[in-house]
């Protein structure tokens, strides 16, 4: 992949928005409104974890669906954002931006994550390096 191609789809990422969910979208997801956030609110969400601490997906997801009073936040872009805003963290080797997020602090299922740059034993030795 080319240099900072995370990047670039970062910032290219559609805005966040509410949708209205109808039938069996809503059935499914047990909710009538979902946000779908866009990378600068999982980057914001994710950078707001105090040093030392960490939380899920689920709770990001919360998080998200309680500041834009709406009654969940779209899991899959959770994920996929979580991956690229690691991913252009890494190749902005401590470039500021406001795309630099501790991904180290976020646990898929409460476990670390195999997707994450330099798999789980690089997150576990990050989140190790914070005394969690």
């Amino acid at each position: 992949m080319p240099a900072r191609a995370f990047l670039q789809k970062v910032m290219t990422a559609p805005k966040g928005e509410v949708h209205q969910l109808h039938g069996a979208k809503a059935a499914k997801m047990h909710a009538q409104t979902m946000y779908i956030p866009s990378p600068l609110d999982v980057a914001l969400v994710i950078q707001a974890i105090p040093a030392g601490q960490t939380r899920t997906l689920g709770d990001i997801r919360q998080t998200l669906s309680t500041l834009h009073g709406v009654h969940t936040t779209c899991p899959a872009k959770i994920v996929v954002y979580w991956k690229w805003l690691a991913a252009a963290t890494v190749e902005l080797d401590g470039a500021p931006s406001p795309y630099d997020i501790p991904w180290w602090r976020i646990l898929k299922d409460g476990k670390p994550s195999r997707h994450m740059p330099g798999g789980i034993a690089n997150q576990l030795a990050l989140i190790k390096a914070e005394a969690v």
